[in-house]
This record gives C-alpha cells, sequence and structure tokens, in this order.
C-alpha cells in the first residue's frame, strides 16, 4: 500500500473526528466512526472495488471497468426488481385489496433491493 495515501487517509479521518466531537457527538461515537472510516480507507484498495491513483490528489480512490460493469449489472438487478415490487404491490393493493399500499410494503420492497445489489455485486466479484 502507498504510505502517502495512509498517511493522508489517517489525517482526513483525524480531522473527521474532530469535526464530529466539536459537532457534539461523545468522544467514544467520535472515536468509534473515524475508526470506522480508517477501516474503509485501508480496506478499499485491496477489496478490488476501487483502484489508487498516485496522481488523485484527494481523491485517490478511483474505479476500473471492471468495477463499474458490476456496480452497473448489481444496480440495473436491483432496479428491476424495486419495479417489480412496486407494480406488484400496486396491482395488489389496488385492484384486488382496494386499500392504500402500506408503508411498511414499499419499505420491505426497497430492503429486497438493497439485499439484491449487494448479493449480485458480491457474487459478480466472485465469478470474474
Amino acid at each position: 500500500m502507498n504510505v502517502r495515501y495512509a498517511v493522508s487517509r489517517t489525517a482526513l479521518v483525524a480531522v473527521l473526528g474532530a469535526a464530529l466531537y466539536a459537532g457534539g457527538l461523545p468522544w467514544w461515537a467520535a472515536v468509534l466512526a473515524s475508526g470506522a472510516a480508517l477501516l474503509f480507507f485501508l480496506v478499499a484498495p485491496r477489496s478490488g472495488r476501487y483502484v489508487v491513483e498516485s496522481g488523485g490528489g484527494v481523491a485517490p480512490l478511483r474505479r476500473d471497468e471492471r468495477s463499474r460493469t458490476i456496480r452497473d449489472r448489481a444496480a440495473r438487478n436491483a432496479f428491476i426488481l424495486t419495479i417489480l415490487g412496486v407494480v406488484g404491490l400496486t396491482i395488489a393493493y389496488g385492484r384486488v385489496l382496494e386499500t392504500p399500499v402500506p408503508v411498511a410494503a414499499l419499505s420491505g420492497v426497497l430492503g429486497l433491493a438493497v439485499i439484491t445489489y449487494i448479493v449480485f455485486d458480491v457474487c459478480l466479484r466472485r465469478r470474474t
């Protein structure tokens, strides 16, 4: 890993933690959030999702073509599932039950879309 990247991300996380603490978050929550952010910055280049470009300045993480293709396919599948779920709810509640669609049902469809995105993203990354 690039040492310059690690040092710059550590400094960025320290500023984030200080800002969170100054904003009124308890010190332990600011440390926890900073630790999570630092973990992301250290794991992201090794995850296969991002590529570190040394000439990237403050934003050195970039997506390569493979990552973009996987992200687009997973998002497409989640979007299709969301549309089908909303259409199914509209038909079920609008025509069959003739009642308003409950918010919990819509939340379930959106939750299923998020899970679909994650599953397809992980499966496509392992396959290719």
